[in-house]
């Protein structure tokens, strides 16, 4: 079953998923916690306007989406963005999201 982030994400970042065999069964959770070990590798990189891009779709998402969505996104991608990235690296990443995203990153930095 297709779901408004399962479609967004593969029809805006169709390289993120080229190597995800079971996307076509994959729940929300699946994709976005695929999508952020994708997003990881840019930030490694310093792919800053990919990931600038990233952060622009998931805050639509995020904005505009009901709860299951905000849900998903806060549980499988801003939760393992906050794990992976370090204190030093916090301001940049924070920097580089939209107002609306950021506050929902930095809420799921505190709850977790």
């Amino acid at each position: 079953m297709d779901t408004k982030i399962k479609n967004t994400l593969t029809k805006w970042f169709p390289n993120a998923f080229t190597s995800f065999s079971g996307i076509d069964d994959a729940s929300d959770y699946e994709v976005l916690n695929f999508f952020v070990q994708y997003t990881l590798d840019l930030l490694k990189t310093e792919q800053i306007d990919q990931c600038k891009e990233i952060f622009k779709i998931i805050n639509l998402l995020y904005t505009n989406g009901p709860l299951h969505d905000r849900n998903a996104i806060e549980n499988e991608f801003l939760a393992i963005l906050g794990c992976a990235e370090t204190p030093s690296q916090l301001k940049v990443l924070i920097d580089m999201m939209p107002k609306d995203l950021r506050a929902a990153y930095l809420k799921t930095i505190l709850e977790n």
